[in-house]
């Protein structure tokens, strides 16, 4: 009984200070598409909304992160699926993958090249002890070549993610483990793959997903090592 108490409070001391986690939403697209609830939503057409002042969380709550998007086509494309499927469905919101922003590296009609956009998230927190994970949606329906779309993400220290967008209906890209600069700043490039074969370098972003982590101090790994131990002794006790 003692060694189950014991396995119990080093359990829970090591659990309660590494466990923290926030989970944000975007939707990039349309303004007759915007998702409804607890989602933040970046307007591509006119009259668009680029920059997010304070965005909220999954629960409704103000976070103080901000977010702001430059260099994308200055319009959307609303040809993601009507009903998405797999891991798509499960994390995101229909009205979420059904639109996206989008650019072009190659010509497209007489509009000017749009070649990389870029997203800044500030707000973070830049102590060091925070990790960020980013999940990434994007699609377009019926076309046929590749499309494929890089997301290459930067603070502290940087993740690249790769999806090629065509006719997917179900696939997301994670890029996780991503720590802000001591600014607190994250920045997402997103532009053609390299395997994109597209005659317009055609790339897209249709919904993020991020979620904080609290990064636990070698006192808790500690912790969680000992924890382990103590578990590791109390079976052997009892065997």
């Amino acid at each position: 009984m003692k060694r189950q108490m014991i396995s119990a409070i080093v359990l829970g001391m090591a659990f309660s200070t590494a466990a923290s986690a926030a989970t944000l939403f975007y939707d990039f697209g349309d303004s007759s598409r915007t998702t409804a609830g607890n989602y933040n939503n970046i307007v591509m057409n006119a009259p668009s909304v680029l920059s997010i002042a304070d965005s909220v969380d999954s629960t409704g709550a103000n976070t103080g992160i901000s977010l702001d998007a430059s260099g994308f086509f200055a319009g959307s494309n609303q040809s993601g699926p009507g009903v998405a499927s797999g891991d798509a469905a499960a994390i995101f919101e229909t009205d979420a993958t059904v639109d996206n922003a989008f650019g072009h590296a190659g010509a497209f009609g007489t509009n000017p090249l749009t070649p990389l956009a870029t997203v800044t998230m500030g707000g973070l927190d830049g102590s060091g002890a925070t990790s960020y994970d980013f999940t990434f949606f994007g699609s377009r329906t019926g076309a046929t070549d590749n499309r494929e779309t890089q997301f290459a993400l930067a603070g502290a220290n940087s993740g690249v993610g790769y999806l090629d967008v065509t006719a997917n209906v179900s696939e997301v890209v994670n890029v996780s483990g991503i720590i802000p600069t001591a600014g607190g700043t994250i920045t997402l490039e997103v532009s053609p793959g390299p395997n994109n074969n597209n005659g317009s370098l055609f790339y897209y972003l249709g919904a993020m997903r991020v979620v904080s982590n609290t990064i636990p101090e070698p006192a808790t790994i500690g912790l969680l090592a000992f924890a382990g131990l103590a578990f590791t002794l109390q079976r052997r006790g009892r065997s």
